[in-house]
């Protein structure tokens, strides 16, 4: 940026042509006459070089679902820049250039659609009318393409490069017109991640590659007994351990997902504060949950599903229906805690200085990561710095930012940076599980087999109560509320858990009480009521003699019959999900005969705005005894609808990395409790899938569109445990309600 020319950005939301957040920026003043800028910058999302080069940040952290390539994509595909000459950069925690900064619930495509398209359509228009303006020839006149505008007439070609200087001289469009799809060419193509290359070569990317000038490394002690406290603390050893430098005494915090108590060892490196943490000798205070065990849990939960608990929706009258039911099925499934195990070991890194706490590191929200350091160091917010890196894994987790507390308290006590580290135990055994619980579902079918009530009592450890948040406890523990799903249904239903065209239905709700750490982890409810919803469904089906395509089209209905929508530009609609079942259906061979020995099951879900449905073909080996029967997954059929496809690589890696990752988990999955304490500490004892185990092929479809689109990094996740249930089931005859299957007899080979 030359001297005399300042820039500054500010928000005001206007209403676009489109009906999305406009972000509008300015210019503070002129550039001065005869000054060459080296640089255009008219927001802060995109940077133009006098050479040529195109510099985009990405608002939102990557931890491997690729919005470090598509949110640049959406941009450079409204401002026509030439791909080859874009650089992508992460963008540092700036609230006036971007708003809110976080990736979670596969909201990034969504949320940041309207403002990647503004900021890239200004950047287009004021080089468009720069040439227009050089060559005095109408606006219309000219086009762009690859990083040039063209004035087809004359043969005249500049390069954007050229434009720096007339374009920074001319105002800011406040509305620019967007592209038509039909006109895109680099939207739904096939793009690497710009990160790739440096992933392969192992250039520094992640958190726990950063090194500052002076920086302590520290290794927390933390009960090991969820919520206990630090009574005494004997530092005598761990002090005298080569490269340690302080013991600090760390109080926690009152919401236990800011920051835990503990006790940190500061070293000059992770191995010194490692075994300097060895060396310590704590007395801890266990608490009320010192005796909880998966099994009392779990009992817990089995006497609760038998209490009528609080209503949350009810239509119709449920028990009357089910009283002159001709069939009723009632069926409990049951899921268990399961640990984030992300790659990348528990770190980040802080330094406190001169009235301002300086956070880099994995964050999934820097902007709410900015108000937990904030909280626990007692600094003004504004006063809190957060550059996000590349995370090796979040899945969650890392929605979560009490490493980020750590590190601040710690940066704190010592006067310098530091950097906190964990070892895979401390990541397993101090983690935020996905919330066990369980479901009790009873459906009344009437002679013809069709479905009159539903019942469904979730009985789900809430997330919500234990941070502490507003709303009801069973807000994070079911999602997809519709208003007005029909006129015999009622005002509102929770998509995941009831199907909708069903006249009485009823949600109900109880709180087990537990001392475990909970948190989000991918798709968070998702997954476990998909489980329960998908296999009921197969199997009323089954006892009714019906496809169990047509039940759940039946159930589906039209998109017609549903009310507005009001502001949600991209509604629930029941015409996209009825088209992704019938896609995996069509492409993955369900109600034909497949070869000989193999047996296919079929599942679909709604999840955070997206459609998936999933065809699995298995084959199952023969019992032998008593051990697990060996399951060999052969091809998964994948079908999605996630409105337009921004980078098709990217979509297809999410589906087939989240199949996987969701086989793994339905398999395996399980973190058990034992004397109020996580039991598996690494992966010989928390099993994750295996190359081998994988399926032996995924085809990924995707229903061509150009809506808005939606999420895709969690989408497949939920689908896949049904379906191979449901294989499973048309193999066996039995059915799976619970996870993981290996405890029910059944491994992965």
């Amino acid at each position: 940026m030359s001297a005399g020319l300042s820039r500054r950005t500010f928000l005001h939301a206007s209403v676009t042509a489109t009906g999305g957040l406009l972000l509008s920026f300015g210019w503070d003043d002129p550039s001065p006459l005869g000054a060459q800028p080296a640089t255009l910058q008219p927001n802060g999302f995109v940077r133009l070089a006098a050479d040529g080069t195109v510099t985009i940040w990405s608002k939102n952290p990557d931890m491997g679902q690729g919005v470090k390539t598509a949110l640049p994509m959406i941009l450079a595909e409204e401002m026509d820049a030439d791909w080859s000459r874009v650089q992508v950069r992460d963008a540092e925690l700036d609230r006036a250039k971007f708003g809110g900064q976080g990736s979670g619930g596969s909201g990034s495509m969504r949320e940041e659609w309207d403002l990647y398209r503004n900021a890239g359509a200004a950047m287009r228009e004021l080089l468009a009318g720069a040439a227009a303006e050089t060559w005095q020839v109408p606006r219309d006149a000219v086009r762009t393409e690859r990083g040039r505008v063209l004035h087809p007439p004359s043969a005249g070609v500049l390069d954007y490069g050229a434009l720096v200087m007339p374009a920074s001289r001319r105002p800011i469009p406040p509305a620019p017109i967007w592209k038509s799809p039909s006109s895109f060419t680099l939207l739904g193509t096939r793009v690497p991640g710009v990160d790739t290359g440096a992933i392969v070569h192992g250039r520094p990317l992640y958190g726990i590659d950063v090194r500052l000038p002076g920086m302590r490394f520290a290794a927390i002690a933390k009960c090991p007994v969820f919520n206990g406290r630090v009574v005494m603390v004997d530092d005598a050893a761990a002090l005298q351990v080569p490269g340690v430098r302080q013991v600090v005494r760390i109080p926690g915090h009152e919401n236990p997902t800011f920051l835990q108590p503990g006790v940190a060892v500061v070293a000059d490196s992770t191995w010194a504060a490692f075994k300097g943490r060895d060396a310590l000798r704590v007395q801890w205070e266990e608490g009320a949950f010192g005796s909880e065990t998966s099994a009392t849990i779990a009992a817990q939960c089995a006497t609760l599903a038998a209490t009528p608990g609080t209503t949350v929706r009810a239509v119709g009258d449920v028990e009357a229906a089910l009283a002159s039911a001709a069939r009723v099925i009632d069926a409990h499934y049951e899921s268990p805690f399961l640990a984030h195990a992300t790659l990348e070991p528990h770190n980040c890194t802080a330094d406190v200085r001169d009235g301002h706490c300086y956070i880099t590191g994995p964050l999934q929200m820097q902007t709410s990561g900015a108000r937990v350091v904030a909280a626990v160091t007692g600094l003004p917010v504004e006063r809190v710095h957060v550059q996000a890196t590349r995370l090796g894994g979040g899945f969650g987790r890392r929605l979560l930012s009490d490493c980020a507390a750590e590190a601040a308290v710690l940066s704190m006590a010592v006067g310098g940076p530091v950097q906190v580290v964990g070892t895979r135990e401390d990541d397993l055994r101090h983690d935020y599980y996905r919330p066990a619980g369980t479901r009790r579902l009873r459906v009344g079918l009437d002679a013809a087999g069709h479905i009159t009530a539903w019942d469904c009592h979730l009985v789900n450890i809430s997330r919500n109560a234990y941070r502490r948040g507003d709303g009801p406890p069973w807000s994070t523990e079911t999602y997809g509320l519709v208003a007005g799903v029909s006129a015999a249904i009622g005002p509102d239903l929770e998509l995941d858990l009831v199907p909708w065209q069903i006249p009485h239905v009823r949600l109900r709700y109880s709180e087990p009480r537990t001392g475990v750490a909970t948190g989000a982890w991918r798709a968070p409810a998702h997954v476990a009521n998909g489980f329960a919803v998908e296999t009921l469904l197969d199997e009323i089906a089954q006892v009714t003699g019906r496809s169990p395509v047509d039940l759940r089209l039946d159930l589906y209905g039209t998109t017609s019959a549903l009310p507005a929508a009001g502001e949600d530009p991209t509604p629930y609609s029941p015409d996209r999900m009825a088209a992704v079942l019938r896609l995996a259906a069509e492409r993955g061979g369900f109600g034909q005969r497949p070869p000989e020995g193999r047996v296919r099951g079929l599942a679909a879900h709604y999840t955070f705005g997206s459609y998936c449905a999933q065809v699995v073909e298995l084959t199952l080996e023969a019992a032998a005894g008593t051990a697990p029967r060996r399951v060999a997954v052969h091809r998964v059929t994948c079908a999605l609808d996630c409105g337009l496809v921004v980078n098709r690589s990217g979509l297809e890696a999410q589906a087939q990395g989240g199949i996987i990752d969701g086989l793994g988990h339905a398999f395996f999955g399980s973190i058990t409790i034992d004397r109020g304490r996580a039991v598996e500490g690494n992966f010989d004892r928390y099993r994750l899938i295996r190359h081998r185990e994988a399926p032996r092929a995924i085809d990924v479809h995707v229903v061509p569109s150009t809506l808005r689109p939606t999420g895709f990094g969690e989408i497949a996740v939920p689908v896949i445990a049904p379906a191979v249930a449901n294989a499973i089931a048309a193999a066996t005859g039995r059915r799976l309600r619970r996870t993981p299957f290996v405890r029910e007899g059944f491994t992965l080979g």
